[in-house]
């Protein structure tokens, strides 16, 4: 029986049979020296190097590193044209993306490792490649230490931590944007300062400490205001917009995206566009412009859609859900909080599953269906126990204590609501205060 000396893989591509390889292999260690075989693996890996490059530019241009010319372009480093074909190519190429980072650094080429992983970084970030990211990530960091540029290591704590943050690592994510904080400090790199304070930020706001988010996004917006980045001040702009949407501020927080949105739309940034009109109609529903909210996000959709995005898609269409429940559309609702849950089990987002499962539980409710709320509260919950988000843990049992209640236990629903109490003595802001008020009166209403 004769072996194919190629045999055919996913996606129209093609290798060679194992033992074609590995004759293959052989060949090249009898034949060429190991200088040689040096200089082919480093033309090979600067081949990587670029046509990520051009990749990361096609697919996530906004959110793109810039690299330096110190690894000369391969004149066969490929080009595209439009996302589907930088897609595409990564989606072919992402096994062999970590292997070459890995390579790199193994084989004595530290300064291709660590760009290579901030290259894919803007990739990762929009495709949830949570494994794939971290993987290249640690070696990126391990790697621009060995070359001895700064600047290079500060980029790689970034990637990493923002991998981290990703994978709800927060103590590991603050730790490694403060290290690439203080390295940028040291060498003078104040855009690089300002990225880092931003992220700090979103470590603020994750954490709910919603002052001190406030202040590092206020710090962060004027750096890049100073530098006269209009992209930058905008994103981070919209970031202090949802601080001021968890503060209930929604007023403020709509005039804010308002002026933001301008920006992105002006810049061509669907992404940022997209994520503002989600936070618009959140200040919206909180004035209660039943309209206005509609269209907000619906025209956050129609981005998602136009981009074939799933990561957006599972984001927004959990807000989508929260609208159409404030409007009195509750099958909607639940519909559409389903769907964001089964997209975002199927990206491997966890703590967006819980958001989802948890308004699902909700929409329940409100249909009258506690036993089948109670279930989606718990699995919700049980997720924000095992990411240690002690805010969102609170809310779900909170909305979990009020399914226990109307299906008749209520020597259950009142632990649960004690907890949610013990959880809530760590926030003071607003809402939180709120929550805990409606919470204590259930808990007194029980016990009455």
């Amino acid at each position: 029986m004769r072996s194919h000396l190629l045999e055919r893989r996913p996606g129209g591509r093609y290798e060679f049979h194992d033992l074609l390889r590995a004759y293959a292999a052989e060949q090249v260690r009898r034949e060429e020296s190991e200088t040689e075989r040096t200089e082919i693996l480093r033309r090979c890996l600067a081949w990587y190097l670029h046509t990520a490059y051009a990749a990361q530019c096609a697919m996530a241009p906004f959110d793109r590193y810039d690299m330096d010319d110190r690894i000369p372009a391969p004149a066969t480093a490929l080009r595209f044209e439009n996302y589907r074909s930088a897609f595409d190519w990564y989606r072919a190429e992402s096994a062999n993306l970590v292997t070459a980072t890995r390579a790199a650094a193994d084989a004595g080429f530290p300064e291709i490792a660590w760009r290579l992983a901030v290259v894919l970084r803007a990739v990762y970030m929009h495709q949830n490649a949570f494994d794939d990211w971290e993987a290249t990530a640690r070696i990126g960091v391990e790697a621009a230490a060995r070359t001895g540029e700064q600047h290079g290591e500060a980029e790689a704590l970034e990637t990493l931590g923002k991998a981290a943050f990703q994978a709800l690592r927060l103590d590991e994510a603050e730790e490694h944007h403060r290290d690439s904080l203080a390295l940028r400090r040291r060498i003078g790199d104040r855009r690089g300062m300002a990225v880092s304070v931003n992220a700090l930020g979103l470590l603020g706001l994750r954490r709910r400490r919603l002052d001190e988010a406030s202040a590092h996004f206020a710090d962060g917006a004027e750096i890049f205001r100073e530098l006269g980045d209009r992209r930058w001040t905008a994103l981070v702009r919209s970031n202090l917009a949802e601080t001021l949407c968890e503060l209930g501020r929604g007023e403020g927080a709509q005039a804010l995206i308002e002026q933001v949105l301008a920006d992105f739309r002006e810049l061509g940034d669907r992404a940022c566009e997209g994520n503002a009109l989600c936070l618009l109609s959140w200040a919206q529903r909180t004035s209660g412009e039943a309209e206005a909210v509609a269209r907000s996000i619906h025209a956050a959709l129609s981005i998602a859609d136009d981009e074939n995005n799933e990561v957006w898609q599972g984001h927004w269409w959990a807000e989508a859900a929260r609208v159409e429940r404030a409007r009195g559309n509750r099958e909607e609702s639940l519909r559409l909080f389903q769907k964001s849950a089964a997209v975002q089990q199927k990206l491997g987002d966890a703590f967006r599953e819980a958001n989802a499962l948890d308004g699902a539980g909700e929409a329940y409710q409100s249909l009258g269906r506690f036993e089948e709320a109670a279930e989606l509260h718990r699995r919700a919950a049980n997720t924000y126990r095992r990411l240690d988000s002690p805010w969102q843990l609170a809310r779900a049992q909170a909305h979990l204590a009020d399914a226990l209640t109307s299906s008749g236990d209520h020597e259950s629903a009142r632990a649960t609501r004690e907890e949610a109490l013990h959880l809530l003595g760590s926030f003071d802001d607003p809402r939180a205060i709120a929550l805990t008020e409606k919470v204590a009166q259930r808990l007194s209403d029980d016990d009455g």
